[in-house]
């Protein structure tokens, strides 16, 4: 069986991500005879929307993390409001932010009033907690009903309870796979060319063989790809993926609590083995500060992140070089997997109701979600069967094409969308199969409620982009470093923090009698 992967690194990741991905369309009329896939609805919404005429028009603003502003961009809106207008009278206009710039960016422009009516979000970048903490996303709960009734049933399966903060919704994740698999991407080519058996690699010590060989035949490329805050210790030790909602916060082994992430035994061991191949040359030595992009991917032997089915097709298709994977152990489901890639309206729109109108479409049109995820049939891609596309010619495999940003994991519904070459065609099926066989852990469903402790979770925030960059790629000496990390984390609040999660929780477990 094939097996893929998502990377959640490159968020965030990511996001990584490892969340951590398929498709393409048509812009005539909507194909008949389709395959339906699982869990897919019917290409045309039962939503109850006034009709267009009665509507006055508007323009969507929508903020997407990804690789940067697409040259054909404004040639997919064109087609996407072909859809959107008669149906809605809205338009769309995509704005494609950069992974590294993302957070950066979108705190700008919602600090300063910008015009905002849709914007990712997760546990990662433009945390979700944070921004609902600050009272930056509306909340469309009593909305969903009337405005968004294709997505809440499609979501009600655990991701609105994931997302949920005291009982309320503010956002809509992707409809996608609700776990993942900890571990790592491999160049197939240089695991080939070296013979190197990933399957025998199960830790990150256990991949320095690997990483000297690389370094010493393999002229121009990146042993391990570790770019700002890597996470790395996040996925190369399982019982430090189920972060809180506050990165340097962690759930306990035994889950009675959490506990601050610096004070893991494992999480320093992790750090001091990234400083050891970082002086040894295996990691870039600007990757604190560098923004990776899929040419450095491409050449990277080893990145981690988060892995989920047949996603190295996918992968390796974005890449334009192969990729295979290795994984830790089975999948786990925490509620950052099932927070990792949605889509809320800030309190900057102008209009929540026509966005949230417009983005239950996501859920139900085909041809819109293709048009998003893919581009234009015949000029970006080209379909080879019902359900299937591959790049159009020309475009080298997708490299020099005018529209392919690549992000079909972080919105709507990935059910969806169409197959690219190498996905086999029980691909939804596998997924169904790799949901049923997660770990769920024990706080699954807990959101932090932060709102009373804004200007401390904000401190901490900006605490932790200064240290993590330069801890989790290896960059400095954790020993010497650590130590001003958890005072500086300490001045900004981080006690008052844990300690008000842990009363959180505690409820938390009562009233859910866990």
């Amino acid at each position: 069986m094939l097996k893929g992967i998502k990377v959640r690194q490159f968020s965030v990741t990511t996001i990584v991500l490892l969340s951590m991905l398929a498709a393409g369309c048509t812009n005539g009329s909507k194909p008949t005879g389709e395959k339906r896939e699982p869990n897919a609805p019917s290409t045309s919404s039962t939503s109850t929307t006034a009709p267009a005429k009665a509507l006055a028009p508007y323009q969507v603003d929508w903020y997407i993390i990804g690789p940067g502003p697409q040259p054909d961009g404004e040639l997919v809106e064109a087609e996407i409001n072909k859809i959107t207008q008669p149906k809605i009278n809205a338009t769309v206009k995509m704005h494609i932010i950069p992974f590294a710039d993302y957070d950066a960016k979108m705190t700008a422009l919602l600090a300063t009033g910008e015009k905002v009516d849709l914007m990712f979000t997760s546990n990662g970048n433009m945390n979700y907690n944070t921004l609902v903490g600050k009272g930056g996303l509306v909340d469309i709960t009593d909305k969903l009903d009337t405005l968004a009734p294709d997505a809440k049933k499609l979501l009600s399966d655990g991701f609105l309870q994931a997302s949920a903060i005291k009982g309320r919704t503010y956002t809509m994740a992707a409809n996608k796979e609700k776990g993942s698999w900890l571990g790592f991407l491999a160049n197939k080519t240089m695991m080939e060319k070296y013979k190197i058996d990933i399957s025998a690699i199960n830790s990150l010590e256990e991949l320095e063989p690997a990483l000297k060989t690389i370094k010493e035949n393999e002229a121009g490329a990146i042993p391990l790809l570790a770019a700002g805050a890597s996470r790395i210790p996040n996925f190369v030790n399982r019982n430090l993926w189920n972060v809180s909602p506050v990165q340097s916060i962690v759930l306990k082994k035994d889950a009675s609590g959490y506990t601050l992430e610096l004070d893991e035994p494992e999480y320093l061991k992790t750090l001091k083995t990234l400083n050891k191949f970082y002086q040894a040359g295996y990691i870039p030595k600007d990757a604190a500060v560098m923004k990776a992009t899929n040419g450095d991917r491409a050449k990277s032997a080893f990145i981690f992140g988060q892995l989920k089915p047949y996603v190295d097709v996918q992968v390796s298709n974005a890449y334009g070089a192969s990729f295979i994977y290795h994984n830790f152990g089975k999948p786990i489901t925490t509620t950052n997997d099932l927070v990792g890639s949605m889509m809320g309206i800030p309190t900057n729109s102008k209009d929540p109701d026509r966005v949230l109108m417009f983005y239950n479409m996501m859920y139900t049109d085909k041809q819109l979600i293709n048009l998003v995820g893919r581009g234009i049939e015949g000029k970006h891609i080209v379909k080879t069967a019902d359900n299937r596309i591959e790049y159009a010619p020309g475009t080298e495999n997708g490299k020099k094409s005018g529209y392919n940003p690549n992000e079909t994991w972080a919105y709507g519904n990935q059910f969806l969308t169409y197959l690219m070459p190498g996905e086999p065609d029980d691909i939804w099926e596998q997924f169904k199969k790799f949901n049923g066989e997660s770990e769920i852990m024990p706080d699954l469903g807990f959101n932090f409620d932060s709102s009373a402790l804004k200007t401390e979770v904000a401190a901490i925030k900006n605490v932790e982009s200064e240290f993590r960059p330069i801890l989790e790629t290896g960059s400095v000496d954790p020993d010497s470093t650590i130590p001003k990390f958890k005072e500086k984390l300490k001045a900004a609040g981080i006690e008052k923090v844990l300690e008000e999660m842990n009363k959180q929780y505690a409820q938390w477990k009562t009233a859910n009698k866990k």
